[in-house]
């Protein structure tokens, strides 16, 4: 065997061990906070409605409107 192949048969055991540790920390983890969805609390009655997001969804206070200028 050439020292070549002797080189990518290394590199690729090491990916696969970094594949490995990969998989298992995806598997002991929570899921990633960008894919958890946001909750409005309290979701009063007597909010007022966002302008900005369709169906009359409530206020959520994300500054949206301070930022524009409303």
């Amino acid at each position: 065997m050439s020292s070549e192949n002797i080189e990518i048969d290394s590199i690729r055991a090491a990916l696969a061990a970094i594949s490995a540790r990969l998989d298992l920390l995806e598997r002991k983890s929570s899921a990633h906070p960008s894919i958890k969805t946001f909750t409005i609390d309290g979701n009063d009655e007597n909010e007022k409605a966002c302008a900005f997001e369709p169906n009359d969804r409530p206020c959520d206070h994300c500054s949206m409107c301070t930022a524009r200028g409303f």
